[in-house]
């Protein structure tokens, strides 16, 4: 009765002090493979893990010819010839998946690396569509009221890709096989957001709480908390510090070597930001997108290395929830989700906005770069914009699918070897 009464004991001030915003130091030294788990044995049904190989990834497969991959709102990714932009090959999930949920895709020597809303995540030929293998997270079926896997990107490090699930899994798995490598149960199941790596480190955002790992083992090194304050945005990260926004005006730089202590916090100057998945980290800038009380978009750029201000622009435009929002060179550029008078672009050095005419047809995916040249896709259209003579080229496309704007479309142009 005594341990049990110090374990509960133990467990209560570890969870008073999260609360508190004050940082544990977690993880031990053993040396065994997932040693670091704090939950080697699947106690639920959603966490029960499959994998079904069908084919061997070799290492140096190559791209055979030139391609525009597309994952639908309806939860299909379908290949397109680049030249001809006639359908190539589709893939359709098989979980009951019917909406990507912000989820993207990785593509590394010509496998792409993709996953569902529900359970499955696949490594497929980015050539013919054919699977290497696909990894089925928990043995439900249907779709639940909430999505288990959303806002994930796929990160890629070495042998290993990444992937937060709502079941509150963080996974570690070989990008050849399938296979998971690590796991570790977070506080909640809200991963909504992809994890990010630098060299050694893997840092994750779970509603109040920020964690961090040993990217290539899984060791747990710190656990921050933020009192009752979701954590919700994308998260960016360099070599000595992780950067995470709050979902209502604050931003933060945490000293990934020094438990989590803040280097710096910056507030906006209206209450609610919204900053979700507007930020980037780029030459010692961090730059993101804020909502304001008014009917402006707000850009910031602070000094990544102190969070000194160094510019702010309020923009005119319509509708002030961003749906993209990137850098490519000097220029930060996005779009909104209003039906015209969406797409920005901003001189990265000093914010001045630049003049850039509107497409003829709303913007449905991300902006991909390519050449000086930037391309999207919009209902009817693969649209390119010459960033030199600042002209657009419109090609049709069959895209054949309900266009659904909430969480519009992510697309990556491959070229061969």
């Amino acid at each position: 009765m005594k341990n049990r009464y110090l374990l509960t004991t133990i467990c209560t001030l570890l969870i008073s002090a999260f609360a508190l915003g004050q940082t544990i130091s977690l993880g031990s030294d053993e040396p065994e493979t997932n040693q670091y788990s704090n939950d080697k044995i699947a106690t639920s049904i959603k966490e029960i893990l499959n994998t079904t190989n069908n084919k061997d990834i070799l290492g140096n497969e190559k791209v055979e010819k030139d391609l525009i991959i597309v994952l639908k709102n309806d939860g299909e990714i379908t290949s397109y010839d680049l030249e001809s932009l006639d359908q190539k090959w589709n893939i359709k999930f098989t979980d009951s998946s019917y909406n990507k949920m912000r989820n993207q895709f990785k593509i590394e020597n010509s496998i792409l690396y993709a996953t569902s809303t529900q359970k499955e995540i696949i490594a497929a030929n980015v050539n013919d569509g054919s699977l290497y293998w696909k990894t089925e997270i928990g043995m439900h079926s249907g779709v639940d009221k909430r999505y288990e896997i959303s806002g994930q990107h796929l990160p890629i490090q070495g042998n290993l890709i990444f992937l937060a699930s709502n079941n509150k899994q963080l996974y570690a798995f070989n990008k050849y096989t399938g296979d998971k490598v690590w796991n570790y149960k977070l506080q909640f199941p809200y991963n909504n957001y992809t994890p990010v790596l630098n060299k050694d480190n893997l840092v994750i955002s779970n509603a109040p709480y920020v964690y961090s790992f040993k990217s290539q083992t899984g060791q747990a090194i710190w656990q921050r908390g933020f009192g009752k304050t979701p954590m919700y945005s994308l998260m960016q990260i360099d070599d000595k510090k992780a950067y995470v926004a709050n979902e209502y005006n604050k931003v933060y730089a945490l000293n990934i070597d020094d438990l989590a202590s803040i280097a710096w916090e910056y507030e906006t100057e209206h209450t609610y930001a919204n900053i979700d998945s507007n930020t980037i980290l780029d030459e010692g800038t961090y730059y993101f997108a804020s909502e304001t009380d008014n009917d402006t978009l707000d850009v910031i750029a602070l000094n990544s290395d102190n969070g000194e201000l160094l510019w702010k622009t309020s923009l005119n435009i319509d509708g002030d929830d961003v749906r993209y929002f990137s850098k490519y060179n000097n220029y930060i550029y996005g779009f909104t989700k209003a039906d015209t008078n969406a797409f920005f672009m901003l001189n990265a050095a000093d914010g001045k906005q630049l003049k850039i005419s509107q497409p003829k047809e709303k913007i449905l995916s991300n902006i991909f770069i390519s050449n000086g040249e930037l391309t999207f896709l919009t209902k009817n259209y693969f649209v390119t914009y010459n960033l030199k003579t600042k002209k657009y080229a419109y090609k049709d496309i069959k895209l054949e699918y309900e266009v659904n704007d909430a969480f519009n479309l992510y697309f990556e142009i491959v070229k061969a070897n």
